[in-house]
């Protein structure tokens, strides 16, 4: 299969990232349009929500400090490589459309929290540079232990945000096809698959984090979840 060579001007692994989880910085201007552009695609996907949990919020929050502990358990299916203290390799299933389907992995890291605010984002590894496509990555939750919970129980309500970004080179027989078609396809599989791994790892964690407390059985209430265009 063959694999277009040019690329645009600022991929998005190659955008910064704020270390404090902040969202990437705009690009340097180029002359480069994706409206015009049939060998790439830039696609985007976001979600955020609120989730609340029977719980104080230092309970939760040294819970979600020993990611070691969950982190594999609660990205599943996807396969995940500890590669050190703080950075995972995350590697996704098959997906793809139109006859055309990638298996792709990228690395992330999981940064200190301040303030109850746990950031992760995705991080370039050795190799990246020569796949097909780039993957970022960011997301965030932010603990908030409410007042006047019921049963006179602390509830820890998290505010999550999810984003999502994949620029994709295109094989030759895509770029003959309608660009239109092209990217409605491509769209609709990234946003299926960041909406199907954003449920996935919500109720994975908030049944993990009961778990790991002896109380198995207690259930979390899901607040509100949006998606973004």
């Amino acid at each position: 299969m063959s694999i277009a060579s040019s690329k645009p001007a600022v991929p998005p692994s190659e955008r910064a990232v704020s270390p404090e989880g902040g969202a990437p910085a705009d690009p340097s201007p180029s002359s480069w349009d994706p409206s015009l552009d049939k060998a790439h695609l830039d696609l985007q996907a976001a979600r955020c929500g609120q989730v609340d949990l029977e719980t104080d919020r230092e309970t939760l929050a040294r819970y979600l400090r020993g990611h070691a502990q969950w982190i594999q358990r609660c990205f599943r299916p996807l396969q995940v490589e500890a590669l050190s203290a703080e950075t995972y390799r995350l590697q996704f299933f098959r997906m793809g459309g139109l006859g055309f389907e990638l298996e792709p992995s990228f690395g992330v890291k999981i940064w200190p929290d301040k303030d109850y605010r746990f950031c992760l984002t995705s991080i370039e590894l050795p190799g990246d540079e020569g796949m097909p496509y780039r993957v970022s990555c960011q997301a965030d939750f932010q603990l908030e232990e409410l007042q006047g919970s019921l049963k006179d129980l602390p509830t820890t309500r998290v505010h999550w945000a999810l984003h999502l970004e994949i620029w994709l080179a295109l094989p030759r027989f895509l770029q003959v096809l309608p660009r239109k078609l092209v990217y409605r396809v491509a769209r609709q599989v990234v946003q299926q698959v960041t909406r199907g791994l954003s449920d996935r790892f919500t109720d994975n964690v908030c049944r993990d984090f009961y778990r790991s407390i002896g109380r198995p059985d207690c259930p979390y209430r899901l607040v509100v979840v949006e998606e973004k265009a």
